[in-house]
């Protein structure tokens, strides 16, 4: 069995799945509306992985926009049928499979944090086993979370197979920068013909709505609006080998979603949204050279900031305590 069949599936693979059985089986009726939120309560995880299932299916023809946030199963056009989830999604087979499967996504976004602030302060030694009996959980479980950190860059494991966080200081700030400055406009022009109009549409749609709520906005909020850009966009690259480059950059994306409004006030205003906006723009228009230009341009005006931001925390912050941290 080749080693793709072999590999765990991620959340957002197992609800594309599960979603695609029940609609094409008719469990799922023609009609039905599936929202972010209430989907990602019901499976118990981020929004992040259920959008980017539903984002799938909708460029499967499967289902189609319905607001910012909702989708309507079927083809444009079809009466909407508003049902509880519980109830219109009762047969859908991810919610029988064992909760073990989604144990991890439980608990990442806690560890994520603790490990992304500890990163500000030097490397440091983490104990998997420590991990485990701190969350209550099996060494599998741990061992999920941290294989997730590793992939975005934020942990590494060295010869003896011991896990270290990696150190997010200015210098390894400023090389992820440039990482990205050269492969993220080249992967996003890479990108265009993969992303449909409508997702191009609910992302320019969800940015706008944050802009004209900002500051009222949560950091976590802000985050899924750099995931919609640099990890939805780019990641639908057609060139596998500059995604698979590109992905430990994530763990600066991870830097502000644990830092603003919390470690550090947020800014009177906030330039990614203008940035992005131009960058979607860009991407409307099926301009590849124009495309690479605005992201380009968008990722160099970001680096000053995420680096005052960090400094900001190693100097008025100090190291938050766990047990599995040596």
């Amino acid at each position: 069995m080749g080693s793709e069949l072999q590999r765990k599936q991620t959340l957002a693979e197992k609800l594309s799945r599960s979603l695609r059985d029940a609609i094409v089986s008719g469990d799922i009726a023609p009609g039905t509306v599936l929202t972010e939120v209430p989907l990602s309560q019901l499976v118990g995880s981020s929004r992040v992985p259920v959008r980017t299932a539903l984002q799938e299916l909708m460029a499967e023809g499967l289902m189609h926009r319905a607001g910012a946030h909702g989708y309507i199963v079927g083809a444009s056009g079809v009466e909407p049928i508003r049902v509880p989830l519980a109830q219109s999604l009762a047969r859908l087979s991810i919610l029988h499979e064992p909760r073990i499967n989604f144990a991890w996504q439980t608990l990442y976004d806690d560890v994520e944090q603790k490990v992304v602030h500890r990163s500000f302060f030097g490397r440091a030694r983490l104990n998997e086993h420590e991990l485990a009996r701190h969350y209550g959980v099996g060494r599998t479980v741990a061992r999920d979370v941290l294989s997730r950190l590793e992939t975005l860059g934020m942990i590494e494991k060295d010869e003896a197979s011991r896990w270290s966080v990696v150190p997010l200081d200015e210098r390894r700030i400023l090389e992820l920068y440039e990482l990205r400055e050269h492969l993220e406009p080249v992967a996003l022009a890479g990108a265009l013909e993969r992303l449909t109009d409508d997702e191009v549409a609910a992302m320019t749609a969800r940015l706008t709505d944050g802009a004209s709520r900002y500051p009222a906005i949560s950091a976590a909020e802000m985050y899924e609006l750099e995931v919609d850009l640099h990890v939805t966009c780019v990641q639908r690259t057609s060139n596998r080998e500059l995604a698979k480059a590109l992905q430990p950059t994530h763990c600066l994306l991870t830097l502000s979603k644990h830092t603003v409004g919390t470690k550090v006030e947020k800014l009177p205003r906030e330039a990614f949204f203008d940035e992005h906006a131009a960058v979607f723009a860009a991407i409307r228009q099926g301009d590849p050279a124009k495309t690479e230009a605005a992201m380009r341009a968008h990722i160099r005006s970001s680096v000053a900031g995420v680096v005052a931001r960090a400094e900001m925390v190693r100097h008025e912050g100090t190291t938050e305590p766990a047990s599995f941290f040596v």
